[in-house]
């Protein structure tokens, strides 16, 4: 008795190779424009990409940000301010590194995912499909 592991996604399988590695590009940080600028025709399946990678996008754009902020402020403490700035960069960064590959690899995989968090802010951003879900 073989078990198969099923995609997330109904059509995972169906999905076009092309259209599985520009869902992929979408969790590559500043490339997420590639196929939100760039691309004329975009499935729904597509389009939740870029949003949840447009997503992720911001959000470490934002993190950044705030951690150079702390580097300004805490970071001048000589000890403590160094560690705190060391153990910040760290977590945001290998958080930041996690959730990109994983994003990354279920949509080459075809799967359908949303990033732990930030489902609120995807579904916020105007991107929409510009083809039907079917094709001849």
């Amino acid at each position: 008795m073989t078990m198969s592991r099923e995609p997330v996604s109904a059509t995972g399988s169906e999905r076009s190779t092309r259209e599985r590695w520009l869902a992929a590009v979408c969790y590559l940080g500043p490339l997420v424009f590639w196929p939100m600028l760039g691309e004329r025709h975009r499935s729904a399946w597509l389009a939740q990409h870029v949003r949840e990678g447009f997503a992720l996008f911001a959000a470490e754009v934002a993190a950044w940000l705030a951690l150079i902020l702390v580097d300004t402020t805490l970071g001048r403490i000589p000890v403590l301010g160094f560690l705190v700035s060391l153990l910040l960069h760290l977590a945001v960064g290998l958080t930041a590194l996690v959730l990109s590959i994983t994003g990354f690899f279920r949509a080459l995989a075809g799967e359908t995912w949303h990033v732990p968090g930030l489902e609120e802010l995807a579904s916020r951003i105007p991107v929409e499909a510009t083809e039907n879900e079917s094709k001849p």
